[in-house]
């Protein structure tokens, strides 16, 4: 999935300020804290980006070939996405 950059600043600007309204945590520096919530999304966007690739690629593989899309297609992605994910300890 492609994500922009604007796309990430504002979903961590979001983050902070829900946790700040609801009296989670108080941030000594927001802007750092900001910093790490904007590295996080878009480590999991990355991650999940090379997991669809190596599950589309093993799909893909298959003597027979998958409709994308089809049932059969999207319960094997399923599986096979969570094998990789537990694979990676995720």
């Amino acid at each position: 999935m492609n994500i922009t950059e604007d796309r990430i600043s504002n979903i961590a600007h979001k983050i902070i300020d829900k946790l700040w309204r609801d009296d989670l945590v108080d941030f000594p520096d927001e802007t750092k804290a900001r910093e790490r919530v904007k590295s996080s999304i878009a480590s999991f966007f990355k991650i999940s980006d090379e997991l669809d690739d190596i599950v589309r690629k093993k799909l893909a593989s298959y003597s027979k070939a998958k409709v994308p899309g089809s049932r059969e297609w999207e319960i094997l992605y399923s599986k096979f996405y969570e094998e990789e994910a537990a694979k990676r300890k995720l």
